[in-house]
């Protein structure tokens, strides 16, 4: 069984090998996220991906398949995107503690990210 350091450092490596948020602005998104969620929360952090462009899209589904992965389940294995992330977080019956493990685990989550997407050197 592995543990959650290895779960989160598989997920954020499949991510950043997909080429998902690489460019430019590809590092950059990543460390725009982590403090957004300390001032704003994960739900209004995660609003904005349905306005941004620059790669906050491929982050917030990255996210939510994270945090649906088995060996997390914080969220339900349907969740596979931003908008079915953004579902179960709001639906009335999700309760505050799970929103407070999503937050946390998101944020674990990033800090592998911030390591492993980076900008791409023009040369």
């Amino acid at each position: 069984m592995q543990n959650l350091e290895q779960i989160r450092a598989r997920n954020v490596l499949t991510f950043a090998k997909s080429g998902a948020v690489s460019g430019d602005k590809g590092g950059e998104v990543i460390k725009k996220i982590p403090p957004l969620i300390l001032n704003h929360g994960l739900l209004a952090t995660a609003a904005y991906s349905f306005t941004e462009k620059e790669g906050w899209q491929k982050v917030f589904d990255a996210i939510a398949r994270h945090l649906a992965d088995v060996d997390i389940a914080i969220a339900p294995r349907d969740v596979t995107n931003r908008q079915t992330l953004m579902n179960f977080l709001t639906h009335e019956s999700t309760t505050s503690e799970t929103l407070k493990l999503a937050t946390a685990e998101t944020m674990a989550w990033l800090q592998y990210a911030r390591r492993f997407v980076k900008k791409e050197d023009k040369a």
